[in-house]
């Protein structure tokens, strides 16, 4: 029975290594030419097919040369690649060859180029033609209309140099005083823009505007007009926006260029249509691949994005050489157990490969899904310290009185815009919260109707410039019991959504109506429409259901869905091709009580009140503050530390603070309790996300030591979870402001805290010992110095050395934190409790006032009644 039972084993093993595997593909890769761009797509393509395990990618690189290119196609063909992708050097030259690949049968991509052959299956890349009319447009407004604009393009005969070369005369069009004063033709390299450059500027000087079909060929003609010296009132603009250290992105950053256009290679869209054919999937003919232009504004932005992308790719290329290397080991492995071990061994064998696959897929798979995680909310946090020195900055230039009514337009811009930059980060923090199960529900009750008009007057601007006209049916007056954030984000996205997919001149109605407990709030349009087959898509996260144009994040409408569900509610579309759509929300109207309702409009209006008096600039100061201010000026200004590892932040916040403050810096926590132990500071402003030593970690030990206990804390951060928040309470943070951040507001919460501080004066300073307040930190330390000065009151030599020794402190930080804490230094403190001791004495009337000055610790009774004189206003012989 074994040997039978043997024997089928063996059977099935056999039949198993008889059964076909997965198709193996080979995809051979026809290059014109070796640059930086085209590394960079073979490097995409290759990461690709990561994935894709049964794939064999081959390159070929004609450096320029069309005839090499032509016999290395030839050369795919008689090898047998199952697909041919290919970037022509010009349009016509390798036609022969793509239609001798097309005839053989072999599926031919071309990318980035196209030829005049028709014989190919697919074309993906860039739109060259909307790339030359976007870098005409910008050319036409950076000149303000009007100035000699020179065009160095492509290789003549390639169609990237013929698109872009109409697109860009195409809007020039519209700029009849913006004069085209040559397009030379250049081979692509920075060389060529150097000579065509260096050679017109010999016949001619006035030229306003260079525009290289590349940024080398830019780059090239800044380098020749430089050396020629008229290269200083000359805007340069090229194409590709590559993020290598010499590409367009740097020197878009670096202002060596004005703008460039981001050239997309997407190797793995390119890979992802390669496998749509070979596995006779549907896929498109002429595929466009979306892209933007790059500004000095938004150039820093990209690079910080480039960044943590390719820190992700590294981080998946070493993954997958893991991977690799532990499917190698065990294949070794199993082929060990199948020589050496019987049956019994080979089926638990069988069992522990199945076991070890699902463990390592899931641990992947976890790992994979928390990296996407983490990647969007780093990326995130991230934007908020360039936001932060953005946003504060331009409000700043905004108030500015003296600024023109131009430059405060292109302000209100720049406001604009970094506000839809944090809508967008707070959505991305926001979805990842429901997807954690951690986004709360924080029910009020308030007046939707009145709310919905103010968030629709915010759209109006925005739908003016496309000419949308926007109709309401609004009730006068709908309380509601609902969570208020939570209703203007969803009423946010369906409004931003209509205008973004209307058309112009186009009609959007907003209604709201009310039935049997329950409100429908609809947003209506007259726009394109969504098609039939993907309407069931709209709510799903990144999806974009319409034209691919458009732009977005692809989570809108998803967070919508989100936040009607977390609401108890039903949001609902219907949509025609061509006719527009219709969004739907229904909720519970909930449990109204008039007279919570206004008891609450109340609260709110004072708590409203509260905040807009922190975050304004008092035009009359309270007298008493005033002086309870002077206090801490009289002498020297309050010292403030700040502690954060971004360089821009702490020369910002020093720029903010500088005028009224001494500021002392650090750039990580260690660093910074290092220097809050040396210099004892009136306040600290404190990053929580820092090497070394996070600020919740410095925050602790602050509060933990005793010559540091006292001083107040400010958490700046761009964590703004309500977790994050009680988080750094916890720790005894006295203030958490989040990036971006006013510096009107930063600068009121130091000066409320600081006068906070003085308000505790009044509390230490009275020279009694406060044994029925409070046992805090600062409580115990008074009360322990005021034992120390009266156990050895009568000692004449007591001084702050001996106080300080006893109490384990330096000098200096006993004085410090005496004097931020009573206002009056060690000395002073001494001299006055000796002082009302010996009044204590003299009412006692038991002893002469020569024997009360040497048991206060008087050096001489004469000198014991020139202090108690100065102090009280009268000698001790008058006291009654």
């Amino acid at each position: 029975m074994y040997q039978k039972a043997f024997i089928y084993i063996l059977l099935l093993i056999s039949l198993s290594a008889c059964t076909p595997k997965n198709k193996h593909y080979v995809i051979g890769v026809s290059q014109c030419s070796e640059d930086i761009w085209r590394d960079k797509l073979n490097d995409e393509l290759s990461i690709s097919s990561f994935s894709n395990e049964n794939v064999d990618i081959r390159f070929a690189s004609a450096d320029d040369n069309d005839q090499r290119q032509i016999e290395q196609i030839n050369h795919f063909i008689d090898e047998g690649v199952d697909l041919l992708i290919a970037s022509p050097n010009q349009m016509h030259t390798i036609s022969s060859a793509i239609d001798r690949a097309y005839a053989k049968g072999i599926p031919v991509i071309l990318f980035d180029r196209k030829t005049d052959s028709r014989n190919y299956t697919a074309f993906i890349g860039a739109d060259n033609y909307v790339i030359g009319k976007v870098m005409g447009e910008y050319v036409g407004v950076s000149l303000k209309g009007k100035g000699n604009v020179l065009e160095i393009t492509g290789l003549e005969s390639s169609s990237p140099a013929v698109e872009r070369h109409r697109g860009f005369c195409d809007a020039l069009n519209s700029f009849p005083s913006i004069k085209l004063i040559g397009s030379l033709h250049g081979d692509w390299t920075k060389e060529s823009g150097s000579y065509l450059m260096d050679s017109l500027l010999k016949k001619r000087k006035d030229i306003d505007c260079v525009f290289g079909q590349n940024d080398r060929m830019a780059m090239g003609a800044r380098m020749a007009a430089r050396k020629l010296g008229f290269d200083k009132n000359i805007i340069y603009i090229g194409v590709d926006g590559l993020p290598t250290s010499d590409g367009g992105l740097h020197n878009v950053a670096s202002h060596e260029l004005s703008a460039s256009y981001i050239y997309p290679t997407r190797g793995d869209l390119v890979m992802q249509l390669a496998m749509n054919i070979l596995k006779k999937k549907p896929f498109k003919k002429d595929n466009y691949l979306k892209s933007t232009i790059v500004t000095p504004e938004n150039a820093h932005a990209m690079l910080m994005q480039v960044d943590e992308i390719n820190h992700q790719r590294a981080r998946l290329i070493e993954l997958h050489g893991k991977v690799d290397q532990y499917f190698a080991q065990y294949n070794h492995q199993q082929i060990y157990l199948f020589l050496s071990v019987v049956i019994i061994i080979l089926i638990i064998s069988f069992f522990v490969y199945i076991y070890r696959t699902i463990v390592m897929k899931r641990r992947l798979a976890d790992e994979t899904a928390k990296a996407k995680l983490q990647f969007f909310t780093n990326v995130s946090h991230e934007f908020r310290t360039p936001l932060t020195l953005i946003a504060d900055p331009v409000e700043r230039l905004i108030d500015d009185k003296e600024i023109s009514a131009s430059q405060r337009s292109l302000l209100l811009v720049a406001r604009k815009n970094v506000n839809v930059m944090l809508r967008l980060v707070g959505e991305i923090l926001d979805f990842r919260k429901v997807q954690n199960g951690k986004m709360d529900v924080d029910l009020s009750i308030f007046d939707l109707a009145e709310n919905m008009r103010q968030w629709i007057m915010g759209f109006l601007p925005s739908a003016n410039t496309k000419r949308i006209t926007i109709s309401t049916e609004i009730p006068e007056s709908l309380v509601v019991c609902a969570d208020l954030n939570k209703m203007e984000c969803i009423c946010y996205n369906l409004l931003s959504n209509a205008l973004k997919y209307t058309h112009d001149s186009g009609h959007i109605c907003v209604s709201v109506k009310e039935n049997n407990g329950m409100f429908t709030f609809i947003v209506s349009d007259d726009g394109i429409g969504i098609p039939k087959d993907k309407v069931l898509h709209v709510f799903d996260r990144f999806y974009q259901a319409r034209n691919s144009n458009i732009g977005g994040t692809g989570i809108g409408l998803a967070l919508v869905k989100a936040f009607v569900e977390l609401l108890g509610g039903v949001v609902s579309v219907k949509s025609i091709e061509g006719q527009g759509s219709v969004f739907t929300v229904t909720l519970q109207i909930g449990n109204i009580n008039s007279n919570e309702y206004l008891r609450q409009a109340s609260v709110n209006n004072d708590e409203t009140f509260v905040v807009a008096q922190e975050t304004m600039n008092k035009n009359e100061e309270n007298v008493e503050l005033r002086q309870m201010t002077s206090i801490v000026t009289d002498d020297d200004k309050p010292t403030i530390l700040v502690v954060d590892d971004n360089d821009d932040i702490r020369t910002y916040v020093t720029s903010l603070l500088e005028a009224e403050y001494d500021v002392k810096l650090a750039s990580d926590g260690k660093a910074g309790l290092e220097k809050a132990l040396r210099y004892v500071p009136d306040l600290i402003i404190c990053d929580v996300m820092m090497p070394i030593m996070d600020g919740l970690e410095m925050c602790d030990c602050v509060k933990r030591e005793t010559v540091t206990s006292h001083i107040p804390v400010i958490l700046l951060t761009a964590r703004t979870q309500e977790d994050q928040r009680t988080e750094g309470y916890n720790y005894g943070a006295d203030a958490y402001i989040t990036k971006p951040f006013s510096g009107k507001v930063l600068l009121a919460r130091i000066k409320n805290l600081l006068n906070n501080r003085l308000l505790l004066r009044d509390i230490f300073s009275s020279n009694e010992l406060m044994n029925d307040k409070p046992k805090d930190a600062d409580t115990l330390f008074i009360n322990e110095f005021r034992k120390h000065v009266q156990a050895q009151m009568s000692d004449a030599e007591l001084n702050v050395e001996t106080l300080s020794a006893d109490m384990g402190l330096s000098r200096v930080q006993l004085y410090r934190k005496v004097k931020a804490l009573t206002g009056s230094s060690p000395v002073e403190l001494i001299r006055i409790t000796r002082l009302k001791q010996a009044e204590r004495l003299l009412k006692s009337k038991g002893k002469t006032i020569a024997e009360i000055s040497y048991e206060v610790g008087f050096s001489s009774p004469s000198y014991f009644s020139k202090c108690y004189k100065e102090y009280f206003g009268i000698l001790p012989g008058e006291v009654k």
